[in-house]
């Protein structure tokens, strides 16, 4: 008798998924979290460039970023390549049964190609070296260490973290030659961006209308739907993925989607502040991060809930400085004003631009401007005192009725009204 491996999943028995149906149905969550709130993410940089470790909640992925130089493909000559490719064999159950693992595998490797490939997020005409002879080929490879939910999220925030880490040597062409430089002779050069995108993803019940976000493995595998939105920076959607039992309307759907682009430009900004910190860090000595610290999280760990909130609180110090009034006293040039002297309340002037000519010829024509509106307003005086005086004429006179001749036809005898 063979054992059913998919049992071993979390979520995968009728007794755990009812039970998380309930859950759902009370709005209550194992961990903690309301329905609309993310777990923390946290990015560990290492040595060489293009290698990020994230981990969200209990899972965990390990990213790295390499380049080699290779020939274009004949539809785009001019332009390098982008492959990106997913190992989850570190996670133990999912060895378990090989169509598991394939269906994983395949799902997170096609997610992750449309999200980065497909919309083009890289400038690949910048890793051309000579048209339709050398272009760079950039290779992404994503290792998941730990699954416990939500690997789209944390494979794209690995993936576009690694690559905008990453530093490729430079290089010249010529006399069909290629020469690459040392990082003692020049510096490396990063990669181009034409935007940042960023998946989030939802889960969906029959049981509630509430989608969760950030899922764990628990609630992934026992939701009815599972919707993917990838936003970059700008708030413009990149990719829509969603599939699944549960009913689905578009509120739902832009509920999520607006909820997904927040929290995309937040991320981007997140990693952007990360990879500074890591700059600062490395022109430090004796800063060396290896794969051993990576993986035993004795490497320096940059939180999202924790930078993020540093940086909202240096915006509302700033705020605060900036809202401070004007001191005392205020110095132009060499000389001190006294306090009751406001600056900033006298209009600016913006004849004072214009030459002695300009200006005169600017004054003739307002003054033209102006006699032609005092006319006006005396013609329109006139007009308007004349017409009630015609107004009352008409009406105190009364349509006189002649009376029928017989010389006069029917049409002179008609009274008009």
């Amino acid at each position: 008798m063979f054992m059913n491996a998919n049992l071993f999943e979390p979520g995968k028995s009728k007794s755990e998924r009812s039970f998380i149906q309930s859950a759902v149905k009370q709005n209550t969550r194992f961990d903690g979290r309301k329905s609309n709130e993310f777990r923390d993410v946290k990015l560990t940089f290492g040595s060489d460039w293009g290698t990020v470790a994230v981990s969200m909640g209990d899972t965990k992925v390990l990213a790295q970023v390499s380049c080699d130089i290779g020939t274009p493909s004949s539809a785009r000559a001019n332009e390098g390549t982008l492959y990106l490719n997913v190992d989850i064999k570190g996670v133990a159950f999912l060895d378990e049964i090989q169509s598991t693992h394939d269906q994983r595998f395949l799902t997170l490797n096609s997610l992750l190609e449309r999200t980065f490939r497909s919309s083009r997020c890289l400038d690949l005409e910048s890793l051309c070296i000579a048209v339709e002879q050398h272009v760079w080929c950039v290779r992404v490879d994503i290792n998941v260490l730990n699954h416990d939910g939500n690997l789209y999220d944390a494979s794209t925030i690995a993936a576009l973290a690694a690559l905008m880490h990453f530093r490729r040597p430079e290089v010249s062409y010529a006399e069909e030659k290629i020469h690459t430089f040392s990082e003692r002779e020049r510096e490396l050069m990063p990669l181009l961006f034409l935007h940042y995108p960023v998946s989030v993803t939802y889960c969906l019940y029959k049981s509630s209308s509430n989608p969760l976000v950030d899922p764990t493995l628990l609630e992934e595998n026992a939701a009815d739907s599972i919707i993917v939105l990838s936003f970059n920076s700008y708030q413009e959607l990149c990719t829509l993925n969603a599939g699944g039992t549960a009913p689905t309307n578009v509120r739902t759907i832009m509920q999520c989607a607006r909820s997904a682009a927040n929290r995309s430009k937040a991320l981007v900004q997140f990693i952007r502040k990360a990879l500074e910190l890591d700059a600062e860090r490395r022109l430090q000595p004796n800063r060396v991060v290896g794969l051993v610290d990576l993986l035993s999280d004795t490497a320096p760990l940059l939180s999202f809930k924790h930078l993020m909130a540093e940086n909202v609180r240096q915006e509302v110090v700033q705020k605060k400085i900036s809202d401070k009034p004007i001191p005392s006293t205020e110095t132009v040039g060499d000389e001190q004003l006294p306090a009751d002297t406001k600056i900033d309340e006298a209009p600016m002037d913006e004849t004072t631009w214009l030459s002695v000519e300009q200006n005169t010829w600017i004054e003739q024509q307002v003054k033209n401007v102006q006699q032609s509106l005092k006319e006006s307003t005396q013609v329109a005086g006139k007009t308007s005192k004349s017409k009630p005086n015609r107004s009352k004429n008409k009406a105190s006179k009364k349509p006189a009725i002649r009376k029928q001749d017989q010389s006069d036809s029917e049409e002179e005898v008609t009274q008009i009204l």
